[in-house]
């Protein structure tokens, strides 16, 4: 992640073991925690739409954003804040300046265990989980929310421009004169202009460091995916592969989930009741499932 953290890895063989080395570590501090699984551990936690390959979507991303919305409008007809909409592109496949995580770590788990594509190329999973500071939580209704998620409003030119407007910021980035000067410039009042229209009464000062740090957000259980995984996310700035170290420091434990004992857990983890229809609820995911189990 694009904050200092503190990391250790960690490395069960069984659903058990996962279990007691979870109690271990989730005795050993009060902060809240949330969870991702991937089936590929040598995978960064990175919002999607900043992973290397997606330098385009990158640069992009207000038109694509616009492009989608363009296509199916009936979709987003309900969503209330930007935020909205990213959660919903990102449910549809779109990735998004949003990390997907849960707030249960069999969840993460799970995902964890997936073989992928193809069993005989099978790479160890991992499952990391993040001590979030409460400086670092927010519910989906924040202001430092709908900065972040509106910075997806803004051209690649605007935020190179935000960049280099905070590189300009002289001594403590969070001073009062290096806000004042943040928020006079045209670029922040430009992002402004899109904050206020979903929250009239924002005000338009912006503390720089909010549109630069990773914020664990709590987001509306309106969305039955999000509700049967337990889902939450964490939203990202500017841009996530700047180097910058924050005192409110997000803590990173893995959990590696060896190749070859993924089979074994993710029975053990169905025995449970957590399956791909479970966690999936959409009609096509029970219907895949229920083929399976009388298939010879």
């Amino acid at each position: 992640m694009a904050t200092k953290s503190t990391s250790k890895s960690i490395q069960p063989r069984t659903l058990t073991e996962f279990i007691e080395k979870f109690e271990e570590y989730s005795s050993g501090s009060t902060t809240l925690k949330c969870f991702r699984g991937q089936r590929d551990s040598s995978w960064p936690n990175i919002a999607g739409i900043f992973r290397p390959d997606l330098k385009e979507l990158l640069k992009n991303e207000k038109r694509a954003i616009r492009d989608l919305i363009s296509v199916h409008p009936n979709e987003f007809a309900s969503d209330e804040t930007m935020l909205d909409k990213l959660v919903r592109m990102q449910h549809f496949g779109l990735p998004t300046r949003l990390l997907d995580v849960s707030l249960n770590a069999l969840v993460a788990l799970y995902f964890a265990t997936d073989p992928g594509p193809d069993v005989r190329a099978s790479s160890d999973g991992n499952v990391t989980a993040f001590a979030i500071p409460s400086e670092r939580e927010k519910y989906f209704d924040s202001d430092s929310v709908s900065c972040l998620a509106n910075l997806a409003n803004m051209t690649s030119d605007e935020k190179v421009k935000i960049n280099r407007l905070r590189e300009s910021l002289k001594g403590e980035i969070s001073s009062a004169a290096n806000i004042t000067k943040f928020n006079k410039n045209a670029v922040i009042k430009r992002l402004h202009q899109f904050i206020r229209a979903e929250k009239p009464y924002f005000l338009p000062i912006t503390d720089p460091v909010d549109l630069f740090k990773p914020y664990y957000v709590q987001p509306k259980m309106s969305n039955r995916r999000i509700l049967a995984q337990s889902g939450a996310f964490i939203l990202y700035g500017i841009d996530a592969r700047k180097k910058m170290f924050f005192p409110d420091t997000i803590e990173e434990t893995t959990f590696i989930i060896k190749q070859g004992d993924k089979s074994a857990i993710r029975r053990s983890l169905e025995n449970l009741g957590i399956n791909e229809s479970t966690l999936f609820p959409e009609i096509d995911k029970a219907a895949t499932r229920i083929k399976n189990q009388y298939s010879t």
